[in-house]
């Protein structure tokens, strides 16, 4: 097994240099909180023969896939018991039905030519609802200039899935422009504050005996992770399972508690499976509801018969923000230390790079909707 103290190592399979990305998390919520801060929010605007206004939204849809979706995963959940209007969150093609003239439409694709959000782009206008797109460049980012959409250009040139925190900052501060949430400036100099300093607790150069991320790398080689998180904390264990597959090429589980309680726990009744080659990662907070806390701890119970291999992890910090981020920060440097161990590169997805030839090769749908705004 590779020893994940040789720093060349790293660098030899990491070749896309996604660590050290991860390693400047802290300013590019600085930098992406800065950018969105700018986006001025009209009053209206003009596309063919449509006029549409933006005013209070009654709900908003994130539109979104993958690494770019995520983010508003992460913004339901933490805004879940504030939030007076309802988010959801879009994996599609097209726009709910409910979606008016008071939906606000928040397209968001890193490369700018997700073809899922181009369609829902179009029909956003279509359908006459406020409208914003986050991208880093591509089809969105031109599409928007020609109809006069808000765009919010976020930095280019880094893997999508690392883009979270351009995409997550720029959702937030979307929401503080239409004045639906108070101010989460110190929220966010909380977070960039503690992601400073685990980019240098968990850095490739700090020894694994110190180097908790590493220890979890080590852990999870050659065993079937199983993430189960709860409230502000269930999209961290999606992105966790999501990370897995993509950086370190593995397969993951993820659920969700109370959920899980209902289905998944009984998994661990059966006595013929072998279960001790499963490793649990319970995502947990000191200050958890109590129900919850109630679950997690007798789920703990059930599972700690079946495997030894159980882990809690707690996050940092005192906000929600900070907590979410801390948590997912680990998760994330640790699929990049388990790619390694695996010997294979974090960066490339052959299989969805195939995917997507194939799908330009059959329905070619970016070449079609850029027509339609010739």
């Amino acid at each position: 097994m590779i020893d994940l103290d040789e720093q060349n190592r790293i660098i030899e399979i990491d070749k896309s240099n996604q660590l050290q990305i991860l390693e400047k998390w802290s300013s590019l919520f600085k930098e992406a909180r800065e950018n969105s801060l700018k986006t001025v929010i009209p009053e209206k605007i003009c596309w063919k023969d449509k006029s549409i206004k933006y005013g209070e939204p009654s709900n908003i849809v994130v539109c979104g896939m993958g690494g770019s979706a995520i983010a508003g995963d992460y913004l339901s959940c933490l805004l879940k018991n504030e939030l007076k209007i309802p988010i959801l969150v879009n994996r599609d093609y097209y726009l709910p039905a409910f979606s008016n003239s008071s939906t606000l439409i928040i397209c968001v694709s890193y490369s700018g030519n997700t073809e899922e959000t181009l369609s829902c782009f179009k029909d956003a206008l279509t359908k006459g609802t406020m409208i914003i797109t986050i991208s880093s460049g591509g089809l969105l980012e031109k599409l928007s200039k020609k109809s006069n959409v808000p765009h919010i250009k976020i930095r280019e040139g880094i893997p999508p899935r690392t883009g979270l925190p351009l995409i997550y900052t720029s959702l937030l501060t979307i929401l503080e422009k239409f004045k639906l949430i108070e101010d989460m400036s110190n929220d966010f100099e909380e977070t960039e504050k503690i992601l400073a300093e685990l980019s240098i607790e968990y850095s490739p150069e700090k020894k694994t005996e110190r180097n908790f991320a590493k220890k979890i790398a080590y852990g999870l080689y050659n065993k079937l992770p199983l993430f189960v998180g709860h409230t502000i904390y269930s999209p961290v264990s999606y992105r966790a399972k999501s990370e897995l597959n993509e950086n370190s090429k593995v397969m993951a589980i993820n659920e969700e508690v109370p959920e899980q309680n209902h289905n998944g726990i009984v998994a661990w009744d059966n006595p013929n499976i072998v279960l001790n080659n499963v490793a649990v990662i319970l995502i947990r907070d000191k200050k958890e509801p109590n129900p919850i806390k109630v679950r997690m701890e007798q789920l703990k119970k059930i599972i700690e018969q079946k495997t030894e291999k159980v882990l809690e992890l707690y996050p940092k910090g005192e906000s929600k923000l900070a907590k979410q981020i801390s948590l997912t920060y680990l998760i994330d440097i640790t699929s990049i230390y388990l790619a390694v161990l695996y010997e294979v590169d974090p960066s490339i997805t052959p299989s969805i790079d195939n995917l997507k030839g194939v799908l330009k090769k059959k329905l070619n749908l970016q070449d079609k909707i850029e027509k339609e705004f010739e």
